[in-house]
């Protein structure tokens, strides 16, 4: 696989494993590291011998969401718009026809925790803290987030978890519906494991057939009204 800067791609067997890579900045998600994870997510959703994708970190913390550290020189709001790194490293993990998988531990934050609830299914270690603060800093919920989380967490509960920016601990979130399993640290690669021979076994072209159905009934008029969220995060950034 190809040699990337802030993520590490590795594969074996019918498993191809996707780490985030930077941990001096707690996997802060940059325009870069966004790009790249598309870039990843579009290579190996061509691969037919790749099954199941799992989406992790080399360090103990998954995410801490969006790099608000980035700044950017040169550009307009209209190059933001055009560009939308965060809405394609979704789409991207969402347009996998493979099997996905997100392995948590640590911080889960904004985009980290858009990320995870892209995949198909969710681990956590159990000391892992989850949340959206995004209405902390006074942005709405972007990279098709909201629907995302809706779907994971059912309605009230979604609204609970992103209005408040809560940050909430593993078993809430397993509570909730967001978290698959939870496991301990010395059992992350057994709990791990064990969720890839659901399905290694399993006929992949109806493993995919029925994901690609699923996501539509979830998503298909989400996708139709969603276009503005990230017209709205701009607007508010601007202010």
């Amino acid at each position: 696989m190809k040699a990337y800067k802030n993520i590490l791609v590795t594969k074996k067997a019918e498993t191809c494993n996707i780490y985030l890579n930077n941990p001096k900045k707690l996997n802060a998600l940059s325009s870069s590291t966004l790009k790249e994870i598309s870039e990843a997510c579009d290579e190996i959703s061509l691969n037919k011998k790749i099954k199941i994708v799992v989406i992790s970190s080399t360090s103990k913390n998954f995410s801490a969401g969006a790099d608000v550290t980035e700044t950017y020189k040169n550009k307009t709001i209209e190059d933001y718009w055009h560009e939308n790194s965060g809405r394609n490293c979704i789409n991207s993990i969402l347009n996998l026809p493979q099997i996905s998988i997100s392995l948590i531990e640590g911080y889960c934050l904004g985009g980290g925790a858009v990320i995870a609830s892209a995949c198909d299914f969710r681990l956590a270690e159990k000391n892992s803290l989850i949340g959206y603060p995004e209405i902390e800093l006074g942005i709405n919920l972007s990279w098709f987030g909201l629907p995302l989380a809706v779907s994971c967490l059912g309605l009230s509960e979604a609204k609970h978890v992103i209005l408040s920016g809560e940050k909430f601990n593993a078993f809430e979130m397993q509570n909730r519906g967001f978290l698959n399993e939870i496991f301990d640290l010395d059992e992350k690669n057994k709990c791990l494991e064990k969720w890839i021979n659901k399905f290694k076994k399993l006929p992949g072209l109806q493993l995919k057939m029925i994901k690609k159905s699923a996501n539509e009934l979830a998503f298909g008029q989400a996708k139709s009204v969603m276009h503005m969220e990230f017209d709205q995060f701009l607007l508010s950034r601007n202010n």
